[in-house]
């Protein structure tokens, strides 16, 4: 409307991978019995023109005068972290990563390779090097053959990001790498987690069919 004011704020966004200005085209809220009111704001980014959803909550606690998109949550699209299976500061680093995938491979590699030594040392492994540590899980089974091929093509990728400059990592390589570290994060911690869920599951069932407490 002619003379409304204009909402926006600079805010990343998982569409583009850039910190960008990011401007308000709708609003809705919405009262439900049991949780109360609910804020939803649409906004597109200046950078891509894709659009974010966003929810605020109206009891959160030190909310900014004006509009700011830190007192929001992200609804959509979601920045895809990893299984809560995995320990938090191999979380921490991979999510640090998510977000420069797209503006900085580069720097995306180099972050995936210090994923990876968070989750060497979170496995016990002593090597001198990130190479060292990686044949040992291999050489221990905790990585099978495949796996330990592709991490030692993260480890080279990561390399490249770190160190060699005639050699750059390509934009062509970022969904690589990032398919990569989560196959070896989902072996490593997600399907043992699972297998372990599903086998408490069935012993629940199965003391249920015995009409067990």
């Amino acid at each position: 409307m002619p003379g409304q004011e204009v909402q926006r704020d600079i805010a990343y966004c998982p569409h583009c991978g850039n910190d960008s200005p990011q401007e308000v085209v709708a609003t809705h809220n919405r009262f439900g019995r049991h949780e109360g009111w609910s804020y939803f704001t649409l906004v597109f980014c200046h950078t891509c023109r894709a659009a974010l959803l966003y929810h605020r909550d109206p009891n959160r606690s030190g909310a900014s005068r004006g509009f700011a998109l830190k007192d929001h949550d992200l609804l959509w699209p979601q920045i895809n972290g990893l299984h809560r299976s995995v320990p938090q500061r191999i979380r921490e680093v991979y999510e640090e990563a998510a977000r420069i995938k797209r503006r900085a491979p580069n720097a995306f590699a180099n972050q995936i390779r210090r994923s990876l030594e968070v989750l060497c040392k979170d496995r016990g492994a002593t090597g001198g090097s990130l190479k060292d540590s990686l044949k040992q899980l291999s050489d221990r089974g905790e990585i099978p053959s495949t796996l330990a091929e592709m991490t030692d093509v993260l480890r080279l990728l990561g390399n490249m990001g770190s160190h060699d400059h005639d050699l750059p990592v390509g934009p062509e390589y970022v969904e690589v790498i990032d398919d990569f570290f989560r196959a070896v994060v989902e072996y490593v911690y997600v399907a043992p987690h699972r297998v372990n869920e599903v086998r408490a599951q069935l012993e629940t069932a199965r003391r249920a069919a015995r009409g067990e407490a």
